[in-house]
């Protein structure tokens, strides 16, 4: 008889035990930001243990640090080869690659995440944290709640039943950067690709110079300003700004925004690229499957 209750027992307990680990393998998780003056999405993050504040940059393509921040830290090792490649406004920039021991924002963990070290004032800003830390980590940018909440399976299969699902386009160089695009249609007679860049600011829409004409721009009226680079101001690019009628994403016309303030960039190395609330106050991302869900 005892040994009957005991079989119970354990069923019992082992039937808990199976309900918590299913219950845990479908919470979410998130993390808190801010909407700093600029208008990034910044939030806390830990390097090796070490916590600071970065901003949470779709267009980074490689998640950076400063080299003050890199001091405060061990653990950071130096890789034998190095990364080329080009600025959105074409600033051609050869950085060195480290490997650290985990990358952290909340419960989420990356281990021996890549990440550059830049010689660059930031502000109160400790380094950019880019998608390479979750190309395989669904995850919602909630403007309304200021939060970045890491999805499940079942969260993301149920989010996909309410928003738009849109279809990205993913750049990968070497397997070490990441960004995504999608396409959108200006003024209704251009249909561009832009890079999804929540690191460019508020309100940032810009277009490549070359499609100026064609998009009957008249740059002798237009607004010229001169914008040094943050990492040599030696280099500055030339933006002219212009009213446009409108934004749209391709095939989902209600996801539009109107009379739209754009800058035009002579040497862009890309269609356009453009911020992201505008989308929506609730955007997920799945890049495993090159989706974006739009609410």
């Amino acid at each position: 008889m005892a040994r009957i209750y005991f079989n119970r027992y354990r069923i019992f307990l082992l039937l808990i035990i199976a309900l918590c680990v299913n219950k845990l393998a479908y919470a979410q998780s998130s993390i808190p930001f801010t909407i700093t003056a600029q208008g990034h999405i910044m939030v806390k993050a830990s390097i090796n243990g070490v916590e600071g504040n970065f901003i949470f940059d779709t267009g980074a393509g490689l998640t950076a640090i400063t080299k003050t921040f890199a001091s405060k830290i061990n653990g950071v090792t130096k890789e034998d080869g190095d990364l080329t490649s080009f600025r959105a406004t074409g600033e051609k920039m050869s950085v060195d690659l480290y490997k650290a021991v985990s990358l952290s924002l909340g419960s989420f963990v990356e281990q021996k995440p890549q990440l550059t070290i830049v010689d660059a004032n930031l502000g109160e800003i400790d380094g950019l944290v880019s998608l390479m830390s979750f190309r395989n980590q669904p995850f919602t940018i909630d403007y309304n709640k200021k939060q970045i909440i890491f999805e499940t399976t079942k969260t993301l299969a149920a989010i996909k039943k309410q928003g738009w699902v849109v279809p990205l386009q993913m750049d990968i160089s070497r397997d070490k950067t990441l960004d995504v695009f999608v396409y959108v249609v200006v003024n209704n007679k251009l249909t561009l690709q832009f890079c999804i860049d929540s690191g460019a600011g508020a309100n940032i829409y810009r277009i490549n110079g070359k499609y100026v004409s064609a998009l009957g721009v008249d740059t002798a009226a237009a607004v010229k300003t001169y914008h040094p680079s943050e990492f040599n101001p030696q280099i500055k690019t030339v933006i002219y700004s212009a009213n446009l009628q409108s934004l749209a994403i391709k095939g989902f016309p209600t996801i539009n925004v109107q009379n739209v303030k754009t800058q035009f960039i002579d040497g862009l190395i890309y269609d356009g690229i453009v911020w992201l609330s505008w989308m929506g106050k609730q955007v997920t991302f799945d890049l495993p499957h090159s989706e974006m869900v739009v609410r």
